[in-house]
């Protein structure tokens, strides 16, 4: 059997909304994640293990991954009324929780440093200084990785994506149990 499977992003995208619903987030924290989670996937690889390994870790609604793009969000706030900000994570977040949200803020016109160069999902940060109007585009065409994927799938490790579809299947009440209940 072959260690990867070949997924459509929007599958990644799906499962893990409902991972980070079971894991206590609320819908709109969730959709974020399975954004970052997704976009990491597609632009750096093995993002569903850095996932997979936080939620078999914890809490995922209290986890780094899980906030970390609320505070660049507001780093990029002030960084566009004061030049300059810095985004400091209480505790190192994984590029995997983040990997949109860089890329919605440099799309933007921030330009985001402190992430290393040869940086993957499972990097993780403890901050990072946004500045307003000097982005610099990265090496790498993001759009071109992204028609790639979604045209023909992405190579995704099997195991970690085994135990994304499994944890996804707790948020979904099966049918056998509704039948239960109505007998």
């Amino acid at each position: 059997m072959s260690r990867t499977i070949l997924v459509a992003p929007r599958e990644v995208h799906d499962l893990v909304v409902r991972c980070a619903r079971v894991g206590g987030c609320t819908a709109g924290v969730a959709d974020r994640l399975a954004l970052n989670v997704t976009t990491a996937e597609v632009q750096l690889g093995a993002a569903i293990e850095v996932l997979v390994d936080v939620m078999e870790g914890g809490h995922l609604a209290d986890s780094p991954m899980a906030s970390a793009p609320d505070v660049l969000a507001a780093a990029e706030v002030a960084a566009r009324s004061e030049g300059a900000a810095t985004a400091q994570f209480d505790r190192p977040v994984p590029l995997a929780g983040l990997a949109a949200a860089i890329r919605g803020a440099e799309a933007s016109g921030a330009f985001v440093g402190g992430v290393p160069d040869a940086a993957t999902a499972a990097t993780s940060v403890t901050e990072l200084v946004l500045e307003a109007g000097a982005a610099v585009p990265r090496d790498t065409d993001p759009g071109a990785e992204a028609t790639g994927a979604f045209r023909n799938g992405l190579e995704v490790d099997r195991a970690a994506f085994d135990r994304l579809v499994e944890v996804a299947g707790r948020f979904l009440v099966s049918e056998a149990i509704l039948d239960g209940i109505e007998s």
